[in-house]
């Protein structure tokens, strides 16, 4: 934005070279980018955020340098003299949309005379890059920058009835605008009409039939207040950005309404010889009051770090035009009307702290006592990711929203639904990790990453009977093409994830319910009565839908499950000084008999320290409803070398063992 110096030293004293002032208003908040002398005229290019529209012309800077300096704010002049009729009787202004139009303000200009504006306007506007038109029109633009209020002035005679009505556009309606477009207009619309039809885009754009022109006589001045969201998706749709749009998408002042109206009237009676009607044509339905903010002195001292005096935070804040009330604590701060962006104590304080001047903080560490508190069951959440990492897997962190399809697919409860989800795929809150590091590893395959070893530890939704609960899950994810992976291999790597923790009843068995697993390729692994994991190879049907050519191995821990367990402490034993002993045992066994089950009936006789299977087979010399197992016992004392006599004696009991309770035959 143009800003001549010239024109803000019209309102407010400033002697200051323009490099201090240019330094002064960006240390506010006003970034000054550059500095130029043009043609006789200081030009400051102020960038501004997008929430302070109020500096967006030459009374707003005004004001800021003169909150900055402490220095008084000089109001531009409305001088004019009125006619004795009352412009109520050449016009009549009716609001049919309130909710979008909040004031609608008109004055009534007679006997205009169309001319050039004068040199010293046409010099100002030319150097502000907007072009010059005709006294009348380029009054309208030099209020605009002047005071920050859009304005427009309509051909009163052109006008169907004499009548302005604030409406929607109509289905279908069209309107040729300023710039010689016809637009289409919907529903959306807000338009400017007469009593016939639509004469401007409201906050947009004028309709080339109203126009003023060469032939223009009586003009109707337009001051209004638009609502800032309806502008702007306006001018979004149609594609049409203009000067009076940037201001009112970002929230005029509606108290300044009047104020430019009366403004442009005096200076037509000067630039045009225009004959002002008596009073104003003001449509405010419902009046806007700004709210009270509480400002306490104690939020100052802790957002800002120091005691600011009292008397400098009234100075402050009154020369930006709020309106203070004393109170106990601190003080009942009314943001004015031209600052939208004010809503919370926050904003106040941030406005003290930029006037006050960030270079005048101290530069100093926050006072700070106590420490950091570990989230509960961190360790444990450590323990399995680095166990998960020297296993040979990289973290994962997926979305934590996902389809609702998938959610009744892989869930294993409702999901929570999302109110205003990103799209169709994303409209629930996970009940399941597995969608998340499935796509993970389509995502990896696709782009040739073929040996992908996932893991992702993170937190699942679910809310039943008015409660919401996040429990955690670590879920895993295997594929490979040059080493492929299968079921053994995963299951591997979850127990020796389990065997971090202190659970010494760890059984796995086939679940009841395969779900997405491959029939026959999953298990589950229970603690004491209660699943803690399941994992397998995922179902070939979900396999082709993601164009898996590989085996993929899924695994989900439920983590809440698990903690409880805790984690298992480290214990030192010696290394013993004695030799162990094996012997191998070929069994036939009924098929389906779980080496589990196995394990749990040899018990834990004298001085075994492993029972492991060897071999599995099935063939031809099998008999049918049978398989073969090689198993593998190992003994070893502490405190002597096992003898042949004692080891055949254990050997013994277990085959005896396995013979009573599975009818094992030994080969």
């Amino acid at each position: 934005m143009r800003i001549l110096l010239s024109w803000v030293k019209e309102f407010v004293d400033a002697p200051e070279p323009a490099g201090e002032l240019a330094r002064a208003l960006t240390k506010a908040g006003l970034t000054v980018e550059s500095v130029a002398e043009e043609r006789g005229e200081t030009v400051l290019e102020i960038e501004l955020n997008t929430n302070r529209p109020d500096a967006m012309n030459h009374f707003g800077v005004a004001r800021e340098v003169a909150a900055i300096y402490g220095r008084e704010l000089r109001r531009p002049k409305v001088e004019f003299r009125e006619a004795a009729k009352p412009a109520g009787e050449s016009a009549a202004i009716e609001i049919a949309d309130a909710a979008l139009c909040a004031r609608y303000v008109g004055r009534v200009a007679a006997d205009v005379k169309i001319a050039p504006s004068p040199d010293w306007m046409r010099r100002r506007l030319e150097q502000c890059e907007i072009r010059a038109i005709n006294n009348v029109a380029d009054v309208t633009n030099y209020v605009l920058l002047e005071i920050g209020q859009p304005t427009h002035a309509f051909d009163l005679d052109t006008l169907g009835g004499a009548r302005i009505v604030v409406r929607r556009a109509a289905a279908g309606e069209r309107l040729t605008t300023l710039d010689g477009v016809a637009r289409a207009l919907d529903r959306e619309s807000l338009v400017i009409a007469d009593a016939k039809r639509a004469v401007a885009l409201a906050g947009v754009m004028g309709g080339a039939e109203t126009e003023i022109s060469a032939r223009t006589r009586n003009v109707l001045i337009e001051s209004a207040w638009f609502d800032p969201a309806s502008i702007r998706r306006t001018a979004r749709r149609l594609n049409l950005h203009t000067e009076a749009s940037h201001r009112f998408e970002r929230g005029a002042d509606v108290e300044a309404a009047p104020w430019a109206a009366d403004r442009i009237a005096g200076l037509l009676e000067q630039l045009a010889g225009a004959t002002v009607l008596a009073g104003r044509i003001d449509c405010y339905p419902s009046e806007r009051r700004r709210t009270a903010i509480p400002l306490r002195a104690s939020s100052l001292r802790r957002h800002l770090g120091i005691e600011i005096p009292p008397d400098e935070v009234e100075r402050i804040l009154e020369a930006l035009g709020f309106r203070l009330d004393p109170r106990e604590a601190g003080w009942e701060a009314i943001p004015p009307t031209w600052r939208l962006d004010v809503e919370r104590e926050i904003d106040v304080i941030e406005e003290v702290a930029r006037l006050y001047g960030y270079d005048r903080f101290p530069s100093r560490l926050p006072a700070w006592s106590g420490g950091a508190e570990a989230a509960p069951n961190a360790r444990a959440e450590q323990r399995l990711a680095e166990a998960a990492r020297s296993l040979g897997y990289d973290e994962a962190i997926t979305y934590s929203f996902i389809g609702s399809a998938e959610a009744g697919r892989f869930g294993s409860w409702p999901a929570v639904a999302v109110r205003n989800p990103v799209s169709e795929l994303q409209d629930v809150l996970r009940n399941s990790a597995v969608p998340g590091l499935l796509r993970a590893v389509e995502w990896n395959l696709n782009r040739g990453q073929n040996e992908a070893r996932l893991f992702e530890i993170g937190r699942l939704y679910r809310a039943e009977g008015g409660t919401f609960s996040e429990p955690p899950v670590m879920a895993l994810a295997a594929t490979g093409r040059a080493k492929l992976v299968d079921f053994f291999h995963l299951k591997a790597d979850v127990t020796s994830l389990l065997n971090l923790f202190a659970g010494q009843t760890f059984h796995v068995e086939q679940p009841t319910d395969s779900a997405y697993y491959r029939a026959g390729h999953s298990a589950q692994i229970l603690a004491d009565g209660v699943v803690i994991a399941r994992f397998g190879e995922i179902h070939p049907e979900l396999a082709a839908e993601r164009k898996f050519r590989h085996p993929v191995l899924l695994a989900e821990i439920w983590l809440d499950r698990l903690y409880r367990l805790g984690l298992r402490q480290p214990s030192f034993r010696p290394l013993p000084r004695m030799p162990a002993v094996d012997r191998d045992f070929s069994l036939l066994l009924p098929e389906g008999t779980p080496f589990e089950r196995i394990v749990e009936a040899a018990g834990r006789p004298p001085h075994l320290v492993r029972l492991e299977p060897v071999e599995i087979f099935r063939g031809e010399q099998v008999p049918e409803g049978k398989y073969s197992l090689l198993l593998r016992a190992v003994w070893q004392r502490e405190d002597a070398t096992l003898t042949d006599e004692e080891v055949n004696g254990y050997a013994r009991e277990i085959v005896e063992t396995l013979k009573r309770e599975f009818g094992a035959e030994q080969r």
